[in-house]
């Protein structure tokens, strides 16, 4: 038994010794990061095929989860790829998610709350950098033209910086900026095989508002942006395969405004509250989905964020197991002349 143990622990010892060696070498730290670099080269980016959406931010403000980045929905096809709203670190989940950035075609907004404009000029710098070929067209409604042309005054020394350094023939100060293009409801962009329609939603006193229709070739998904539950949203949607939908749930909010009460800071209590008037309850949405058609209904842009499994029991609270609460980087693929949804965990 001792011969086995120690024929067995030698080259155990020995693998040990050489990993070892490999990481506190300089020569083993060059190998190892190199190939560790080859590895996150070689990862596969998103299969494009049909029509794909990614949950690139699921979190509203209300709440700190370091696994949830604020609002940002992707949608990827063989030709095209779309943002809708990017809040703060949905910048980071693109990126994770390997989407294809360089052939960003455009941004959508639904309006001009912070937790869903933080993070587009970052996404305008990181298309940049990677090769997009024409300014950055950010679709929005009326409005739109203040945030963009904000961003472009904040970001113009910044671009001269990086063409200085890096030559006009790799970043182009031509290409670097965005365009914006203000919206009203009706047809908001489409071509041969894709149209995206933009519908009022009620977000009071943020007006206009507007939600976001995609459709190509036969597969549909429908984005609310931030809304309370409104009749405009499911004429719109009526039939569509995918709806995201805002969500707040009512027990988890009270326990949150609760516990700020308790805590002495009635101020913030206060602002807090007001988010029930302009928000969907989660418990107001299946039975309207359901009549109007549509196949799937997925809860994002969750208010309070559900930073444990406690409060996604409360979001589910009242609601059938066929409604899916999204995690960040949760894909939902959509082929052509089928009607599966093809839903992969994160």
């Amino acid at each position: 038994m001792k011969k086995l143990i120690l024929f067995i622990g030698t080259p155990l010892l020995l693998i040990i010794i050489a990993g070892a060696a490999l990481y506190n070498t300089a020569g083993g730290q060059d190998f190892l990061i190199e190939r560790l670099a080859k590895l996150g080269a070689s990862q596969k980016a998103i299969d494009p095929e049909g029509l794909n959406v990614i949950v690139c931010g699921s979190a509203s403000p209300l709440g700190n989860d370091p696994n949830r980045a604020q609002a940002c929905i992707a949608v990827v096809t063989p030709e095209h790829f779309f943002l809708f709203d990017i809040g703060d670190r949905a910048p980071l989940r693109i990126a994770q998610g390997r989407l294809p950035v360089a052939r960003l075609n455009g941004i959508f907004l639904t309006h001009f709350h912070s937790d869903h404009i933080a993070g587009v000029p970052s996404v305008n710098m990181n298309s940049w950098i990677q090769g997009r070929d024409s300014e950055l067209k950010v679709y929005g409604p009326q409005g739109v033209e203040t945030v963009v042309s904000g961003f472009n005054t904040a970001y113009q020394l910044d671009k001269t910086y990086r063409t200085a350094h890096h030559g006009a023939d790799l970043l182009p100060a031509a290409t670097a900026a965005m365009n914006p293009i203000t919206l009203t409801p009706g047809v908001a962009f489409q071509d041969a095989n894709i149209k995206i329609t933009a519908f009022p939603v009620d977000h009071a006193p943020i007006d206009p508002a507007m939600g976001y229709r995609i459709d190509y070739k036969g597969r549909s998904v429908v984005i609310s942006g931030d809304t309370v539950s409104t009749e405009s949203l499911f004429i719109a949607a009526k039939g569509a395969d995918l709806l995201l939908h805002d969500a707040l749930s009512e027990p988890a909010l009270a326990a949150v405004i609760a516990a700020i009460k308790a805590s002495g800071n009635d101020r913030t209590a206060a602002i807090v509250s007001d988010v029930h008037d302009y928000h969907a309850h989660s418990t107001n949405l299946e039975a309207q989905s359901k009549k109007a058609g549509i196949k799937q209904l997925a809860f994002y842009h969750f208010v309070p964020v559900p930073t444990m499994p406690l409060i996604e029991k409360l979001f589910k609270r009242g609601i059938s197991d066929d409604v899916i609460l999204t995690k960040d980087l949760m894909t939902f693929q959509m082929l052509p002349n089928s009607e599966e949804i093809i839903v992969t965990e994160p």
